[in-house]
């Protein structure tokens, strides 16, 4: 199935926090990808219609929270749009 036949209908929004973590392990494919880790799951990220095997773009936003809108193929979340979020979004959290 091909990630070009998904429209704004079956768009979801997430939020969580962006990890980087190996992928395929101890095989040829074996990287450095970025995880968006939510209460739903976890889930490889990377934007909607970007070539996968250029470098990410949301690798630089590793550690911070992000609300992502986009769409799951497989593990994967293609990401139309993110927006990046507080690092602890309770306002009980202020030191």
């Amino acid at each position: 199935m091909s990630a070009d036949n998904y429209s704004e209908e079956n768009s979801i929004r997430l939020t969580g926090r962006l990890v980087l973590r190996t992928f395929g392990q101890r095989s040829k494919s074996e990287h450095l990808g970025v995880y968006l880790v939510t209460d739903q799951g976890d889930y490889l990220i990377r934007p909607a219609g970007a070539n996968p095997f250029m470098n990410n773009p949301l690798m630089k936003l590793a550690g911070k929270t992000i609300t992502a809108e986009g769409y799951i193929v497989d593990y994967v979340f293609l990401a139309r749009s993110w927006k990046e979020g507080e690092e602890d979004p309770r306002p009980d959290a202020a030191i």
